[in-house]
């Protein structure tokens, strides 16, 4: 974290760089503000936070309370969002998605040396056929008879040839280089000639992608996968003069072959870094046409593409749901084609946090579905106190006011000292939420309802501490959730549980997966442990299916049968 302090007559500008991650960071903050007086005007910016702890929650509650004239301006949209549920006066910049290259497809290059045969093989096979003309070229033996159009036409419906000289450019159609010639396009014609090789090679990528910038300008996106040597450089650099796109596969994936996208890369002459598989998506959004519309292979294509990114895998999300979110986001970043949206998410890891809090699900309430965690009091939990230790699992906590609603109950039945509780969800923004424990004020009334309807022996208000623009949870019952980053999709089991809690997200699932966490869930179920699924959630008869049977009659808590096979 870095600060840097502006001042003049009218304003005293605090601006804050980086994410403020420590104590020192915290007093850095507090002695900044303090230097300056309070009667002076105060504006604090921060320029990449998505977060603040409580401790700063803490100072810029002071400050909007204390000062006449103080504003926060948050650059982050996830800290600005944060801050104004908090009532604290923001000011939030808008700061558009941006893509650094737009991306044109009415020609396309896929130039390959060493290790990249499979992966031009798949490329080509995701793309959809267009009007576009595609050019491959492969390094290849000069005495080695080429087969890649013959394996091609198995993998496309474009039109795949090996060109003779002096042949037409038509569209929807496949040209590949043949060995032992160079490729260069020029009116419109097809040129094969036997120059001399070219960084000792022929077909020489520098010479086929040179011809298409002077071809074809910005209308060119080449794609460069892995390869020996420096052959691609000039040519690259080429078609980035004259405006045309360059994606260069990520070399960590070359196994050893990474020479070629590593120089291109190095020399500056790429746009995007990408995986193959997430070239493939990319390449397909594009020449799907630059529309808001997205079909089912484009959108599986960028689910797996997101997976290979980031590590997040949606493709079993309900997929109705999926598009919505989707398309609220795309306008909210102002990018009306998917294509030019896609590449914004996959190039920016900011924009791809963003989109993750978005979609992840946040709706939540301190002791929701009041009569649930009444059960919860009366029959569940007193059951479990006869456990030497009653391990929980909150899964998909959100931002955390169901993990500290059972915090409270476990408190009230004095059971929290053999109580462990974890916390999870997939969406690290939440997290931080949930972590700070602060929350709107609005939420007091509603919180205050649910918990008497719980039939709790004392006041909401006893559990909080009421600030002047929101409430937090007081230390004793922050003690007990640990709060943690966890896939139910994509992460196993990490403990044995006599209490799971997993409400209202299923239904954001289709059934396999629906079906898939169920099974998780039983194998990390002590024996004579307790399920409590969302009364809205609707799989009673898939919970059943796999092994689950009512711990209470006519309700959405479960116990394993133990007498079942669940396999």
């Amino acid at each position: 974290m870095e600060i840097f302090v502006r001042q003049t007559e009218q304003l005293h500008r605090i601006c804050i760089l980086g994410a403020i991650e420590n104590d020192q960071h915290c007093q850095t903050v507090s002695s900044a503000i303090n230097a300056t007086p309070i009667n002076h005007a105060l504006q604090i910016d921060f320029y990449d936070a998505d977060h603040v702890d409580s401790n700063v929650l803490a100072i810029l509650r002071d400050c909007a309370d204390k000062r006449p004239a103080f504003k926060i301006v948050a650059y982050h949209h996830l800290l600005g969002q944060r801050l104004v549920r908090l009532n604290l006066p923001v000011l939030q910049k808008q700061v558009e998605a941006t893509i650094t290259h737009h991306v044109q497809c009415q020609v396309v290059a896929i130039a390959g040396s060493a290790n990249s045969l499979d992966k031009l093989m798949y490329l080509v096979e995701q793309l959809p056929v267009t009007e576009s003309c595609l050019f491959v070229l492969q390094h290849v033996l000069e005495d080695q008879i080429s087969l890649l159009d013959s394996l091609l036409r198995v993998k496309t419906d474009y039109t795949v040839v090996m060109p003779h000289h002096m042949q037409t450019v038509e569209p929807g159609t496949i040209y590949v280089a043949p060995p032992g010639h160079h490729m260069r396009v020029a009116h419109g014609l097809i040129y094969l000639t036997k120059d001399k090789k070219i960084q000792f090679s022929r077909p020489s990528i520098d010479v086929l992608l040179t011809s298409l910038a002077l071809e074809y300008g910005d209308k060119v996106t080449a794609v460069i996968l892995c390869g020996l040597g420096n052959d691609g450089v000039v040519g690259c650099g080429a078609l980035k003069k004259a405006g045309a796109t360059v994606i260069v596969e990520d070399s960590s994936e070359c196994a050893g072959a990474d020479a070629m996208p590593d120089a291109i890369v190095e020399a500056g002459h790429s746009h995007y870094v990408f995986k193959h598989h997430v070239i493939a998506s990319v390449m397909r959004a594009y020449l799907d046409g630059k529309t808001s519309s997205i079909s089912d292979q484009t959108m599986n294509g960028f689910l797996h593409a997101l997976d290979i990114q980031y590590g997040f895998n949606f493709s079993q999300y309900q997929r109705g749901s999926l598009m919505r979110r989707v398309h609220h986001l795309m306008n909210r970043f102002h990018l009306p084609s998917f294509a030019d949206f896609q590449l914004a998410i996959l190039s920016n890891r900011a924009l791809f946090e963003r989109m993750l809090a978005e979609m992840s699900v946040a709706v939540t309430q301190f002791f929701r579905h009041p009569a649930q965690f009444a059960q919860l009091r009366h029959v569940v939990l007193p059951y479990l106190a006869s456990f030497p230790v009653v391990r929980m699992w909150s899964a998909g906590c959100a931002t955390g006011e169901e993990a500290y609603s059972l915090s409270i109950l476990v408190h009230e039945l004095n059971i929290e000292k053999k109580c462990r509780l974890f916390a999870t969800d997939i969406n690290q923004h939440l997290l931080n939420i949930a972590v700070t424990a602060c929350y709107p004020l609005e939420e007091l009334a509603q919180a205050s309802s649910n918990y008497l309807q719980t039939q709790g022996t004392g006041q909401f208000n006893n559990y909080v501490d009421i600030h002047s623009r929101y409430l937090s949870i007081k230390d004793h019952y922050k003690k007990l959730p640990a709060f943690h980053q966890h896939s139910l999709l994509n992460d196993g089991s990490f403990n044995e549980f006599q209490l799971i809690i997993c409400r209202n997200v299923f239904i954001y699932f289709d059934t396999e997966l629906q079906k898939k966490i169920l099974l998780r869930f039983f194998d990390c179920l002590h024996r004579d442990g307790v399920l409590v699924l969302g009364p809205q959630d609707g799989i009673d008869v898939l919970a059943r299916s796999v092994g689950f049977t009512p711990f209470i009659e006519g309700t959405t808590i479960y116990r394993r049968n133990n007498e079942k096979n669940n396999g």
